[in-house]
């Protein structure tokens, strides 16, 4: 089980370890966007300061319906207490949990500032 909360703003957040190569990891603070359909999206400077490498350009779609072009390097992050591989894109918005990584799993928010944010897997 994943737990997070609702932040002032009425995001629902969680907090993530994102994994490189050589399993050095760094705590995000992130959003869940159910608009968006990738695992993971990363501010440049997150993907720099872990030297994650670039495994090439993938499409997206946003929140607002639209498609984008997105650089993707792969990583890892800890899910449910364990390591999983993911695809991270890289933009210079909020970090960002995707519809890819909530895969097999249920999202349960209370819609309220300071509301409980809960991940638990379907399998």
């Amino acid at each position: 089980m994943i737990l997070g909360s609702v932040n002032a703003n009425r995001e629902a957040m969680i907090q993530i370890a994102v994994l490189n190569d050589g399993r050095r990891s760094k705590s995000v603070r992130t959003i869940i966007d159910t608009g968006y359909t990738g695992d993971l999206m990363l501010p440049r400077a997150i993907v720099d300061e872990l030297k994650l490498t670039l495994r090439g350009i993938q499409s997206a779609i946003l929140g607002d319906g639209s498609l984008k072009m997105f650089e993707m390097y792969a990583s890892a992050v800890i899910w449910d207490g364990q390591v999983r591989r993911v695809e991270v894109n890289v933009s210079e918005t909020e970090s960002l949990v995707g519809m890819g990584l909530l895969e097999d799993y249920k999202l349960e928010i209370e819609g309220r500032a300071g509301g409980m944010v809960k991940i638990t897997t379907l399998l």
